[in-house]
This record gives C-alpha cells, sequence and structure tokens, in this order.
C-alpha cells in the first residue's frame, strides 16, 4: 500500500509532496507529508478557530443577562460542534469520500447509540436540564437521598456539595426523572419553633403571649401569618410555632434562636420575684 503512495494534484499540498519527491529516494516521504501534514494542520486550525469562537461567545454572554446554565450548554455544545467538524474535515482533506463517510457515521451513530444509550440518555437529559431551569448553579437541592448545593450541571452529571463538605455526582437522568426538592428556589420559607410548657403553665395565655411574640416581631412575614398550635408531647403540651422568613436578607437560625428564647420566657409568663428572708 505504500508503495503506491504517489503525489496528487487533489490533494493541497501537492507543490509540497513534488518538492520534497526528487530529494527522498524512498518517494514515500511526499506523499506522506501531502496526506498528514494537511488534515493535521487544517484539525489544529480549525480547533483554534473553534476554541476562539467559544471564547467570544462566552465573553458575549457574561455581558449580558444569559443565565448562568445556558452559558454553560452553549459552551459545551460549541465544544462537541468544533471537534465533529474539525474531525470530518481533516478526514475529507486526508482523501475519505464523503459518502462513505456518512454511511460510516451513520451506522457508527446507531451502533454507539446502542452501545451507549445510558450516557447519551443522560447527555439529552442534561440539555434538558440546563434549559428547564428546575435548579440552578447555588441552589439547595434535594434528588432522592442526596441533597446539597448545586456546583455544576455538565452534559452528563450534576455535582452537588452536601452539607458536610463531600460532592455528589448525580447523573443527569436522576436528576430529570425523580421529584427534585429545590430549597432556595422562593425567598420566603417557613420555620417552625417548639416550646414545651411546665404542667401548670396557663395554655391560654400561653398561646396569647406565642401569637404576641410573633406578631410583634418586625422580621416575620405577615403574609402568610405566623401560627401557634398546642400538641400534646406525652403528659406535656408543645406551642408549635410556624412563621415566615425571607432566607435571602436574614439569617435564619439567629432569627429562630433568638425567637424560641422570647417564646420560652413569654410562655412561662411573669415569674414571681423571690421574696428576700428577714
Amino acid at each position: 500500500m505504500l508503495a503506491d503512495l504517489i503525489c496528487d494534484k487533489q490533494f493541497p499540498l501537492d507543490g509540497v509532496c513534488r518538492s520534497i519527491a526528487p530529494h527522498d529516494p524512498t518517494g514515500l516521504a511526499g506523499p506522506l507529508v501531502e496526506r498528514l501534514v494537511g488534515p493535521i494542520a487544517l484539525f489544529v486550525v480549525l480547533y483554534l478557530l473553534g476554541r476562539l469562537a467559544r471564547r467570544l461567545v462566552d465573553r458575549t454572554l457574561r455581558r449580558t443577562t444569559t443565565d448562568r446554565q445556558i452559558r454553560t450548554l452553549v459552551h459545551n455544545v460549541m465544544t462537541v460542534v468544533t471537534y465533529v467538524i474539525a474531525a470530518l474535515s481533516a478526514l475529507v482533506v486526508a482523501g475519505v469520500n464523503v459518502a462513505v463517510l456518512l454511511t460510516v457515521a451513520g451506522l457508527g451513530t446507531v451502533a454507539i447509540g446502542l452501545a451507549l444509550q445510558d450516557i447519551l440518555r443522560n447527555i439529552l437529559a442534561g440539555i434538558w436540564l440546563l434549559l428547564e431551569h428546575p435548579f440552578r448553579l447555588g441552589d439547595d437541592i434535594t434528588v432522592l437521598d442526596q441533597s446539597g448545593v448545586v456546583q455544576n450541571v455538565t452534559l452528563r452529571t450534576t455535582t452537588l456539595r452536601t452539607a458536610d463538605g463531600r460532592l455528589s455526582v448525580l447523573p443527569n437522568l436522576t436528576a430529570f426523572s425523580n421529584p427534585v426538592i429545590n430549597s432556595t428556589s422562593f425567598n420566603l420559607r417557613q420555620y417552625a419553633v417548639d416550646v414545651r410548657l411546665p404542667q401548670d403553665t396557663d395554655l391560654v395565655t400561653a398561646l396569647r403571649a406565642g401569637r404576641r411574640v410573633l406578631e410583634d416581631d418586625e422580621e416575620i412575614a405577615r403574609k402568610p401569618p405566623p401560627g401557634v398550635i398546642p400538641q400534646l408531647s406525652g403528659e406535656a403540651v408543645v406551642l408549635h410555632c410556624t412563621f415566615w422568613l425571607d432566607q435571602s436578607s436574614q439569617d435564619p437560625d439567629a432569627i429562630t434562636a433568638a425567637l424560641a428564647e422570647r417564646l420560652w420566657q413569654a410562655a412561662l409568663g411573669p415569674q414571681p420575684r423571690p421574696s428576700s428572708g428577714t
């Protein structure tokens, strides 16, 4: 096969091949350069052009209000398209028949689709997640038994940072086909505080005092309104106090801790001062 290689005018580097031929006793260097250097050079050029175009598009999208996930999708798609175009163009320049190339590509696509159907399903699910926006980067979500903050959404996987600092990698199909609980989708979120009452506490007075504490707190949202419900816990009575906070602008932990202390003091009522001995 190598002995049959000769300079061919259909290749762009035919002139280079003919200039090398007189100085190459084997007669192979020129045809090899003609058939290999051209496709490789074209692949590199198209790859660099695609990379430059990808950077320009990324920079342009960052200056707009385009969602970060859409930017990620565009970046990933442009990367795949760049490799495909560069590889196909290099093969065409190398002399591969386009019709044969398309036929092989079609058969290869079917074979790859059957062999890698799970990967392809995850890729399609990832594209849909990036377009549909059930969650965004930085959201706190729960999928099945996995909870964490979304770090990245690629074409195949979704990565979460768990509460204890570990990395959880979910196939996109898992996040696509199962219920997703997004804890940061809305600013208002309900919180609760339970106050256990002593057995000798007047329940009506405790209920009124608890409602007064919640209604007087300016950091609690008025709609939906806070609520106080008495519940039995064994032989004791517990005040179950619910309220809504804007988690985007407030510290829920600090407010909940302060409310718990005020609710406990209000539920106990005024305590008699200890009498001084005479």
